[in-house]
């Protein structure tokens, strides 16, 4: 019987270890830049607090993943034969799916939108999770690929 648990958890337990957490939506702001895309500068004008929802697939990864793990050790307990088989993989699929919605919910963060007026006569709005700006000073505006962050 313990066996049997064993060999249905182990899948999981190795999936949890290969899950590594992202936090989505946060870009370093000391983050060194070789060869950027892209670099201008200007004044920060704006800045305003906003609520984010955090877009990464980690925190679901993991949630269902946890979630089927205590789904499936709560399933074993029951029925006997394959009967406790099926209640096992049941178990496992009712708490990754469980588990994947609980994740999800309340995964909002506060971050600033910053409002810089570029020295090219432009103005762009960056969100980035610091409290290291105030409006006034003169930023350096990098766009690397899809990303565009503050330094």
């Amino acid at each position: 019987m313990i066996l049997k648990a064993t060999a249905v958890l182990l899948p999981f337990v190795a999936l949890i270890a290969a899950c590594e957490p992202q936090t989505g939506g946060y870009y370093p702001v000391d983050r060194q830049v070789s060869q950027p895309a892209y670099i201008d500068y200007g004044t920060i004008i704006r800045a305003h607090r906003v609520t984010m929802q955090r877009t990464a697939n980690g925190d679901q990864v993991v949630g269902a993943v946890t979630g089927g793990l205590v789904g499936a050790i709560i399933g074993n307990q029951f029925g006997s034969g394959s009967g406790k088989d099926l209640m096992t993989g049941a178990g496992a699929i009712a708490g990754a799916v469980i588990g994947s919605n609980l994740a999800t919910q309340n995964s909002t963060y506060q971050s600033t939108a910053w409002t810089v007026r570029l020295d090219n006569g432009g103005q762009m709005t960056i969100i980035q999770a610091t409290e290291r700006f105030h409006v006034g000073d003169r930023v350096m505006v990098v766009q690397r690929g899809g990303e565009t962050y503050l330094q």
